[in-house]
């Protein structure tokens, strides 16, 4: 084995094999070609994805997507698609840290909320309960494109920065229709969900992102704040209660 080499464990890294892209606005699905042994894990979980002959040093934390045709892709950047995440041979590890407790969605009394590539975390969750209502946000308009990723979900119009998802949401919530709330993207953003849920008395679970550059716990480069402790994200998370994040 050389320098170069590293052994897998049961979590891998195992190689992948870039098919193709598929442009969506300005972010691009990457298709790909996963050794069996790679497990996609469930919602809310991630792999840490690299290039091994790119210029990155460290993995890159995605969340593996189930394709309607029975493939399996990566949302990312149009730049990443055309250059690191081009292949044609990646490693992935995974799945790891903590996804979504899903056994008490239904579409009548759950509501998805998303921010930017938050919404990578929701198509096996939309597969399973189509017409969910999903509100989503996103940070400049070419990204809107990405919502082909969960259009069995019956979305709100979505807003595009710097309107949030926040106003919709409040209004949702208003109407006494949902028992929880199923979030992903940013700190801030899962931060600002998560007390407009305790507001109106609802649960919620915030899948929450954070620099990663293990996914395991050995950095410690995730650490987020949960209840005034600092806990390290792709242990303790990335899902999380979002009461713990406003707590």
């Amino acid at each position: 084995m050389s320098a170069a080499e590293v052994a897998p464990t049961p979590l891998g890294p195992f190689p992948a094999r870039v098919l193709g892209s598929d442009r969506l606005g300005g972010l691009a699905l990457v298709r790909l070609s996963l050794d069996p042994r790679t497990v996609l894990g469930g919602p809310g979980q991630f792999h840490m994805l690299l290039n091994p002959a790119g210029r990155d040093y460290l993995p890159r934390p995605v969340g593996l997507i189930q394709l309607d045709d029975g493939g399996v892709g990566v949302l990312v950047d149009a730049a990443s698609a055309a250059g690191d995440m081009a292949g044609p041979l990646l490693q992935v590890l995974g799945p790891l840290g903590t996804g979504f407790d899903l056994a008490a969605v239904t579409s009548a009394t759950t509501l998805l909320v998303a921010a930017g590539f938050g919404i990578t975390v929701l198509p096996a969750i939309v597969t399973k309960h189509p017409q969910i209502r999903l509100i989503a946000g996103f940070r400049q308009a070419d990204h809107v494109a990405a919502l082909k990723l969960v259009e069995r979900a019956d979305h709100d119009e979505p807003a595009v920065a710097p309107d949030t998802v926040l106003s919709a949401l409040a209004s949702a919530l208003a109407t006494g229709r949902y028992q929880q709330v199923l979030a992903a993207g940013p700190l801030g953003m899962g931060r600002a969900v998560a007390g407009l849920c305790v507001e109106h008395g609802v649960a919620s679970q915030v899948a929450v992102e954070a620099p990663m550059a293990c996914g395991f716990g050995a950095c410690n480069g995730c650490a987020i704040e949960l209840g005034g402790v600092w806990l390290r994200c792709c242990i303790e998370g990335p899902v999380v209660a979002g009461a713990r994040l406003v707590a």
